[in-house]
């Protein structure tokens, strides 16, 4: 865990303890004193210097290779930016605040394929946001479907791939969607997580969705929750880097930069700073 939480009637002595759990490198990130029942309380949150920088460096990922105005990036075909995560994570709203978003690639030609076929009312939400954001919008089914579908947008600047969300129940409907997204060889997977899910938990999301390869986190639903504290310690257990973050529903705008947002809610910059999506 990223963060660790201290105890104690005496902040000297909490400060020592976290000191001795933590080391000498200890970066003390936000400490509380009052009185409970005429008994001093002192809670003190900490983390090391250490994993403070690691996770600085995720929030700072190197931008995808995009084209240019005059066309191409080094090499044929549009940049792929595919979407998988657990089901109700928000990845379809998600693709369509990337495909919107005049920060992320303004004035690029953006298309969409969907893989999403097996959740009631999937695809028809996607067919209405392709239609708001005059996007083509490519459906595959099977495997044999994917070559002709990425014929039909290969003159886009841009794709971005819906999938699923992964059923714990279906190994063969997993399977099957994740063969799909392997024949579409995107150049980023963006494993979309909610803020509301438990820390300890992402280790075995990151584990059960590692056969779609994912190379960056993103991670939604920060409105929802209390403490935004809580945001460091899923990106600390994701261990991908982190570009994007998402708070809200709404299309485009719910979509920051990750780095001032993440590490605003730990107190070390003004989570203000971080409004414009990267």
């Amino acid at each position: 865990m990223l963060l660790e939480t201290f105890h104690g009637t005496d902040l000297r002595r909490v400060f020592d303890d976290a000191r001795r759990a933590l080391g000498d490198d200890v970066l003390i990130i936000r400490s509380a004193v009052h009185k409970e029942a005429g008994i001093t309380r002192v809670e003190v949150i900490a983390a090391r210097q250490q994993d403070l920088q690691v996770l600085k460096q995720r929030l700072e990922p190197t931008l995808p290779s995009l084209p240019s105005a005059q066309g191409g990036r080094g090499r044929s075909g549009p940049l792929i930016i595919a979407l998988v995560g657990p089901t109700g994570a928000g990845k379809t709203t998600v693709a369509a605040k990337l495909a919107l978003h005049r920060n992320v690639f303004g004035g690029r030609k953006i298309g969409i394929i969907t893989l999403d076929t097996y959740r009631v009312g999937a695809l028809e939400q996607m067919q209405q946001y392709a239609e708001v954001m005059n996007l083509p919008l490519e459906v595959a089914y099977d495997a044999k479907e994917v070559p002709a579908a990425m014929k039909r947008i290969d003159d886009r600047d841009v794709v971005i791939v819906d999938t699923p969300g992964r059923s714990p129940r279906s190994h063969d409907a997993n399977a099957q969607w994740q063969s799909l997204l392997r024949s579409i060889a995107p150049d980023e997977v963006h494993l979309v997580i909610p803020a509301t899910m438990r820390p300890d938990a992402v280790p075995s999301l990151v584990q059960a969705l590692a056969p779609c390869r994912p190379t960056h986190a993103l991670i939604t639903k920060i409105d929802e929750l209390h403490d935004e504290r809580a945001i460091a310690d899923v990106a600390a257990r994701v261990d991908l880097p982190i570009r994007w973050i998402a708070d809200g529903q709404v299309v485009p705008d719910d979509l920051h930069p990750s780095r001032n947002r993440i590490l605003g809610a730990l107190g070390l910059v003004t989570a203000a700073a971080g409004t414009r999506a990267a």
